[in-house]
């Protein structure tokens, strides 16, 4: 996904930038950054890219060389809830719906709070709930309806646990984070997505929760919930005519300047 207009906000055109972005994929975060931090003349720019898969951080380092040679970029292999950084490193991180996939984001939030430079900010995006989200709503009504929505799914907190406002700041403050800021970014629409199958696909390949309630269905089942999300879809998009709404919430939070071992003073 292409990052949220307000993922970034101001912070990559500033100067001395300490940038890292956690669960990079193919770099699209860094891409947008950089490219933003060249329009306003920084000088003083570097970059680190995170992410568990090798095979991502191949990608990303293609896509980086090609849009940005110039660029001082770290690629990182490493998990997002055990950084392996020194305290106090960066000035910004960002993670592009990467907090979805993490089994333990609450320690993804502390690990960032203590490799952040005091003042620095995390920002992080996730998806809207459901009905908001029409790809989620499409894909879950419709196993709902004619599917398992019962399979056993891998451990970890409510997919859309970081769509609640009040659950961010809780989150944040737990961690040490002030300053923090919530915002529904309503513009962005699957423009791309030409049916149902496609849609199923993208959800199937591209997801991790949803991706493994897809799997378990049966085979029986899969066919009928592919049916249903035809009917659903069709309806949805009058025929294809419409793209899908999908607002995303971008969530963010600033290291006080004054701070000890986790816990904010003032």
């Amino acid at each position: 996904q292409f990052p949220p207009p307000t993922l970034l906000g101001d912070r990559s055109s500033a100067e001395n930038i300490s940038m890292l972005d956690v669960a990079c994929g193919p770099g699209q975060v860094l891409t947008t950054a950089i490219s933003k931090a060249n329009e306003s003349g920084c000088t003083s720019c570097s970059y680190t890219a995170l992410d568990f898969s090798s095979n991502f951080l191949q990608l990303a380092k293609c896509n980086l060389d090609s849009a940005h040679p110039d660029a001082t970029i770290d690629f990182v292999e490493g998990d997002a809830q055990s950084m392996p950084f020194e305290n106090d490193v960066f000035t910004s991180i960002t993670c592009n719906f990467g907090i979805l996939h993490l089994s333990d984001p609450d320690s993804f939030i502390s690990e960032s709070y203590r490799i952040l430079q005091p003042g620095g900010r995390l920002a992080f995006s996730a998806w809207s709930a459901i009905p908001y989200t029409e790809g989620f709503d499409l894909i879950l009504g419709a196993v709902d309806a004619a599917g398992n929505p019962t399979v056993q799914l891998p451990e970890g907190p409510p997919f859309f646990r970081f769509s609640d406002p009040k659950e961010i700041d809780q989150s944040l403050e737990a961690s040490g984070f002030a300053d923090i800021e919530v915002t529904v970014v309503e513009s962005m629409i699957w423009e791309n997505v030409k049916s149902a199958d496609h849609l199923y696909s993208i959800l199937l390949e591209g997801t991790a929760r949803t991706r493994e309630l897809l799997r378990g269905q049966t085979e029986e089942e899969a066919m009928s919930v592919k049916e249903e999300l035809r009917r659903r879809y069709e309806e949805r998009t009058e025929n294809g005519s419409k793209g899908l709404r999908m607002p995303a919430v971008v969530s963010s939070g600033r290291k006080p300047l004054t701070y000890h071992t986790g816990t904010k003073l003032s």
